[in-house]
């Protein structure tokens, strides 16, 4: 029955992701929006596939941080 469930809470999420409902609570931030159905956090099941789904694609990829590289031009041997 929980398989026809569109609603994901943190327990079923976790079990998802395989990780602890602590992990699930603490990283709600690199999640995609959920929602609170009264005092539970919420998560559709739709949104957690895509979300996986760009996960496995590498869309998902944060930017690096700190200045991009310059390339050098071409260094000859001072003569």
């Amino acid at each position: 029955m929980e398989d026809e469930c569109e609603v994901l809470y943190v327990a079923s999420l976790g079990k998802m992701l395989g990780r602890t409902e602590a992990s699930i609570r603490r990283s709600v931030d690199w999640l995609p929006k959920g929602f609170k159905m009264g005092t539970r956090h919420c998560w559709l099941k739709d949104d957690m596939r895509e979300f996986l789904s760009a996960c496995r694609d590498d869309e998902n990829k944060a930017p690096k941080a700190g200045r991009k590289r310059t390339t050098s031009i071409s260094r000859r041997p001072l003569s």
